[in-house]
């Protein structure tokens, strides 16, 4: 019989294996090459869970500090973007339960990550930021394993089955927590016309 260990390594791609093998052993180059091949994707997610907070950079350290000392633990069951973008989640979690600073621009990812039009204007400019700022004001009052799910299976455009393996819930769970999501955001919108917009900055068809 195969050893399940065995198992596991074979079906994690070569050069993730050859990676994770370097992290277990500390050594600094693919501790180096982990963090530059994964920051910007933790960033990404974490602002777009949280929110915009002077915190990010520290949820993005405790992600990787997490994840380094989880090397031994790894078994090949998921990709390490998988992987890493699931201890993410949880930092994002921890940091929405335990309350979120909003002492910067609401935005709804780092500036340095999003395409930019050429020329944007002014005006573009100002109605994105307070766009942002009232669809975190809102997703502020969802409970956080509503929002994280409702946001990444809208936002960031995973499907239920991915939600479901990232956030370590079953599939009945996350569609209710998205489904709630949504209901709870629809009813903060109606009789708010000035928030239409939100219908089509999260999700646009998912709402109906």
């Amino acid at each position: 019989m195969e050893d399940p260990d065995s198992a596991a390594r074979k079906a994690v791609p070569a050069a993730d294996a050859a990676l994770v093998a370097g992290c277990r052993s500390g050594d600094p180059a693919s501790l180096d090459r982990f963090f530059r091949t994964y920051a910007r994707i933790v960033e990404r997610v974490i602002a777009r869970v949280v929110g915009p907070t002077p915190d990010l950079e520290d949820l993005v350290q405790n992600t990787f500090i997490s994840a380094m000392q989880g090397f031994a633990r790894y078994r090949g069951e998921a990709s390490l973007k998988t992987w890493v973008t699931r201890i993410a989640i949880h930092v994002a979690l921890r940091q929405l339960r335990g309350g979120v600073r909003r002492a910067v621009p609401l935005e709804l990812v780092p500036a340095a990550q999003e395409p930019r039009d050429a020329e944007p204007s002014a005006d573009r400019a100002l109605s994105d930021h307070q766009l942002a700022q009232r669809v975190h004001q809102l997703l502020d009052q969802i409970a956080p394993k509503k929002r994280v799910a409702f946001l990444l299976y809208t936002v960031e455009d995973h499907s239920i089955e991915e939600v479901a393996a990232l956030t370590g819930a079953g599939k009945a769970a996350t569609k209710s927590r998205i489904w709630f999501a949504r209901r709870e955001l629809m009813a903060m919108v109606r009789g708010r016309p000035e928030l239409r917009d939100l219908t089509s900055a999260l999700g646009g068809d998912a709402w109906r």
